[in-house]
């Protein structure tokens, strides 16, 4: 199928493209770095805020992976909602234009909010979205439903965590010097997935969802500790002792919120993400579209200190 990829030189991005071209699809790989080269795709330049720069991209388009996004936890609503919002209103519209029905959107499991609770969070669970960076995901899929000639399918991942991602940086960087706390006891469920699995489900839903539906993609879930202690083992430096109430981990971030001049040193985000239990159920895309991951603790991990070791160790 001949596809175009939003944001395709971002963290899932790249991944993306490479995988859809492993699977056979012909791949017009939209980014605003227009010296990237990328073996087995046609680079194109565009900003997906300035409509007019992209849309004879679309030319001999069968489906668009909307996946360009500004991710951030802490930042200007305008800004994010620019990016996030009226960008994917612009592509829909450029679509619609163009005579394309499919769009596969990504989207994030960060709509749920964080509900500290054991059951299972599932594609039907409340919307609860903390900040704004989730807020305008959720309005983007809200706005690509309300046209009813587009065939939209919506995948949300939870926390992605792997080799690129400024997220996996901070991390290591903080445990590899001692700094990394914990919020609670450590023994609180979190779900994460790898960019690679988020790819893979995002072409899995190009090729076999029939129903416009909505799915989450996840890779595994583990406690807290045992992702720092994992980091730890294999950076072979000594896992975090340290830890902080959640209460007083929440009042700080909120005021570092209210009161930093810059970017806050720590966010109310981070503090759920860190000190909550969330188990994302990703069962409907196994069962939907064949998803299964590829990736557990040990080989995501790996994939994270490889990077890091390559490119901040020093």
């Amino acid at each position: 199928m001949n596809v175009l990829v939003t944001g395709a030189s971002g963290f899932i991005g790249r991944h993306l493209v490479d995988d859809l071209i492993n699977h056979g699809h012909y791949v017009k790989a939209l980014t605003r770095q227009s010296s990237l080269k990328i073996k087995g795709a046609k680079v194109v330049f565009g900003d997906i805020t300035k409509p007019e720069q992209f849309l004879s991209s679309l030319e001999n388009v069968e489906a668009v992976l909307h996946n360009a996004a500004y991710v951030i936890e802490y930042g200007k609503k305008s800004d994010i909602y620019k990016i996030n919002t009226e960008g994917t209103l612009n592509v829909a519209k450029a679509c619609r234009k163009m005579g394309i029905k499919r769009i596969i959107y990504t989207s994030t499991a960060g709509v749920y909010g964080f509900p500290n609770i054991d059951e299972e969070i599932t594609e039907k669970s409340a919307y609860k979205p903390l900040n704004d960076y989730h807020k305008s995901k959720l309005e983007g899929e809200k706005m690509l439903r309300k046209y009813d000639d587009l065939s939209i399918s919506v995948i949300r991942p939870p926390l992605v965590l792997g080799p690129g991602g400024n997220g996996t940086k901070v991390l290591l960087k903080n445990i590899k010097e001692g700094k990394m706390i914990y919020i609670g006891n450590g023994n609180q469920d979190m779900s994460l997935v790898h960019p690679k699995d988020v790819a893979q489900c995002l072409r899995l839903a190009l090729e076999n969802d029939k129903k416009e539906d909505i799915f989450n993609v996840v890779s595994f879930i583990c406690k807290i500790k045992e992702l720092f202690n994992e980091i730890a083992n294999q950076m072979k430096v000594n896992p975090p002792t340290k830890n902080i109430s959640y209460s007083l981990a929440y009042i700080y971030a909120l005021f570092s919120e209210i009161f930093a001049k810059n970017e806050p040193s720590l966010t109310r985000f981070r503090v759920k993400s860190l000190g909550t239990t969330r188990r994302v159920s990703c069962n409907k895309a196994k069962k939907e579209l064949g998803y299964e991951s590829k990736f557990n603790l040990q080989l995501t991990v790996k994939d994270m200190v490889s990077w890091y070791k390559k490119y901040h160790w020093i």
